[in-house]
């Protein structure tokens, strides 16, 4: 099998995101939410909100977590040469120094332990753009195996989110869109497209050929391998890997919390639903501005949510709260935590 080769790899370095802009590594602080949470049925089970490294973190949840975890959602810095913050406070450096080799001997012992919390039967899903997802594919395809065939674990699709926003190019195609690649760990997962579907309707698709009934209503017709096939206006179609009917937050989004790389509900919705089932454990150790635990929430979904930003953590700690008459939440707290309180 082929394998991405880079400097100092396998050597664990200590080097943390951003690079030249490195801080002192945060206390493990662990935020959970009231053991009896009517949001879960496992009996004593309490949501995570976790502040800290994820050099800490994650070896610390492996010894409770391992093969315990049904969906991975991350959405790690891009290497985008930058640095993001509010109002003077940094979120999180995303510099590097245009050095490929820290980026990736940073995120591979990540994705090698995210993979050993994933469960036999789970799937992750990492969201990047251009400028890394064809390296990090390539590190994907060694840590989960590589499977042209598909019908094992391993690589299942690499989802284009296509958005609309401002800003055009002169020397080259204005780039407008994220890349999320979809692994599983087995050939044995969750995945309901039907879920995630797009009603029909009575515009035209493809080659169809439209038939009107009795009643006015419309259906498509089309013949495959001698066989004919009609879908009325209120079949499902569901979404291929190109996602264009999502759109991403504009700066009046009601949706904003000022979290500069904050994703929609909406995309994090569609992969909650079809990768997960009800009470599954969801994880995402770059949380941000919070919008995997609020799903995760909304949906009835276990979760466990990790970043190294104070203001990602104090973002997604207030949104959480904020949603309270929303959502079935007893109450949140705080407390100091040791890698033995994880469990």
């Amino acid at each position: 099998m082929a394998e991405l080769v880079w400097k100092k790899k396998q050597q664990q370095t200590g080097d943390t995101e951003g690079s030249n802009l490195a801080t002192s590594r945060p206390p493990i602080e662990l935020i959970t939410m009231d053991e009896t949470s009517e949001v879960n049925n496992e009996p004593g089970w309490s949501n995570r909100l976790i502040w800290g490294d994820n050099q800490d973190i994650l070896p610390a949840l492996l010894p409770l977590f391992h093969d315990q975890v049904n969906l991975i959602y991350i959405d790690p810095p891009f290497m985008t040469g930058r640095t993001f913050g509010r109002k003077e406070q940094l979120a999180y450096s995303d510099t590097w120094n245009n050095d490929i080799d820290a980026y990736l001997q940073w995120l591979y012992p990540i994705l090698q332990t995210l993979h050993q919390l994933l469960a036999p039967t789970g799937s992750m899903y990492l969201h990047l753009d251009w400028r890394t997802s064809h390296y990090v594919k390539v590190m994907l395809d060694e840590i989960f195996g590589f499977n042209v065939q598909g019908n094992g674990g391993g690589f299942k699709n690499e989802i284009i989110w296509h958005y609309q926003s401002g800003g055009q190019t002169r020397r080259y195609y204005t780039r407008k869109h994220d890349t999320i690649l979809f692994y599983t760990k087995s050939g044995d997962y969750c995945f309901h497209k039907e879920r995630i579907g797009e009603r029909r309707g009575a515009q035209k698709r493809n080659h169809m050929r439209q038939v009107v009934g009795p009643n006015g209503q419309i259906s498509w017709t089309i013949k495959s391998a001698g066989k004919l096939y009609t879908y009325s206006e209120d079949t499902l179609i569901p979404p291929s890997d190109v996602w264009s009917d999502i759109s991403h937050l504009h700066q009046r989004d009601p949706e904003r919390t000022g979290y500069a790389t904050q994703k929609p509900t909406a995309l994090l919705e569609r992969i909650l639903l079809a990768s997960s089932e009800e009470d599954d454990l969801v994880m995402d150790c770059f949380c941000g501005s919070g919008v995997t635990p609020i799903v995760a929430e909304h949906l009835k979904r276990r979760w466990i949510a990790c970043d190294k930003s104070e203001l990602a953590i104090t973002t997604t700690s207030q949104r959480l709260q904020q949603h309270t008459l929303h959502y079935p939440y007893k109450r949140l707290y705080t407390l100091q935590a040791k890698e033995s309180n994880f469990g």
